[in-house]
């Protein structure tokens, strides 16, 4: 059952809330486009959030906890200037989310990413983390930036390596758990 604050409702605050989305970054790829997030996107995200896809990032989540998530990444906009992005894929609609965010205890801004099953396996992800990554670097001015990983994850742990991050032993000290940090330096790339 989808909650009230889920569907869209027309009139003027709708119209407003399109314009101020239509101001957050785009950023094109060969394959993809990454697109601010609108309401229609939660569907998505909560069948990711509220799937075993999201085991490694603590869920299956409740839908009411993916509501909270989504409007956390998207609400990072307005407060930080960086937030959540769709992903679309060329045949594929609200693909999946990659993401600059915080979630509250995080020391310092994540590079997150996480896709539909139905994409999975066309290098998407590395494709759209590449375009955040240089956002990041050549918009944000940032000369780093990291990655939060379960250490069971062994697919995000291949990809943060084929994206050149490492480790960093300093970051993964000050958190609480078991998490590691991917370090994607800007220098690096």
């Amino acid at each position: 059952m989808n909650a009230p604050c889920e569907k869209h409702t027309p009139g003027p605050g709708a119209r407003a809330a399109a314009r101020l989305g239509g101001r957050l970054p785009v950023l094109d790829t060969r394959r993809l486009q990454l697109r601010g997030p609108r309401i229609y996107d939660f569907d998505a995200y909560a069948g990711i959030l509220c799937s075993e896809r999201a085991t490694h990032m603590g869920g299956p989540f409740s839908r009411d906890a993916a509501w909270a998530d989504f409007t956390n990444y998207t609400a990072c906009w307005l407060l930080h200037g960086f937030g959540l992005w769709t992903i679309d894929a060329s045949t594929t609609p609200s693909a999946g989310f990659a993401l600059l965010g915080f979630e509250y205890e995080d020391p310092e801004p994540e590079m997150g990413i996480f896709l539909t099953a139905e994409i999975e396996g066309e290098s998407y992800a590395f494709e759209a983390l590449e375009a955040v990554r240089a956002h990041a670097f050549e918009v944000l001015g940032w000369d780093s930036v990291v990655s939060y990983v379960a250490p069971e994850n062994a697919r995000c742990i291949a990809l943060m390596t084929r994206l050149g991050a490492r480790r960093d032993a300093y970051a993964e000290a000050e958190l609480t758990g078991q998490t590691h940090v991917y370090r994607h330096l800007k220098e690096a790339v």
